[in-house]
């Protein structure tokens, strides 16, 4: 029986620990973005400023970028506590209190998220079927910008039922 949860345990670890490795490279993508889109917006400052030509396409790759850099990182800074927030009433609290506010509020989030994932999918497959574009400088399918929402939604949605499970734990501990 122990090593049936052993077992158990080890494959679990592996799983949380490939999505938590999957995390972090999103994360450091998401940051390999804003370096590249902060040396591209510099670029066309100085294009613009020295020889009065810009190049048209960084503007719109820099907005594409701002959203996958959102839906990269989210779920990383989810993981590492990082979100901002208001804890005037919350630091109040006592601990069991606590972990069921946290533990309420990791449903709803995500509960949001299974949304965000069902709705951004049933957009990528509109754009997909009726061969939406957005032609600007560039053109570019649609579907290649916003697919990183419902990519990025299930991964949030996974962080947020694995909060909720620690949480579910900590509440039944505390009994």
């Amino acid at each position: 029986m122990e090593k049936v949860a052993e077992k158990e345990e080890q494959s679990r670890k592996g799983f949380w620990g490939l999505f938590d490795k999957v995390l972090d490279v999103m994360a450091a993508l998401a940051g390999a973005i804003l370096v590249f889109i902060t040396a591209a917006v510099c670029y066309t400052i100085f294009m613009r400023f020295l020889f009065n030509q810009t190049t048209i396409w960084i503007m719109p790759m820099t907005e594409y970028a701002l959203l996958w850099i959102v839906f990269l990182g989210t779920t990383w800074l989810l993981r590492e506590g990082g979100h901002i927030t208001t804890d005037v009433i919350y630091v109040h609290l006592n601990e069991k209190t606590k972990h069921t506010l946290d533990f309420i509020m990791s449903v709803i989030g995500g509960l949001a998220c299974a949304m965000m994932v069902y709705l951004g999918i049933v957009h990528m497959w509109d754009c997909i079927i009726h061969g939406v574009t957005d032609v600007r400088a560039v053109t570019v399918p649609k579907s290649a910008i916003f697919i990183i929402i419902p990519i990025g939604s299930i991964l949030l949605t996974i962080q947020f039922f694995r909060m909720v499970w620690s949480r579910l734990i900590e509440i039944r501990t505390e009994r």
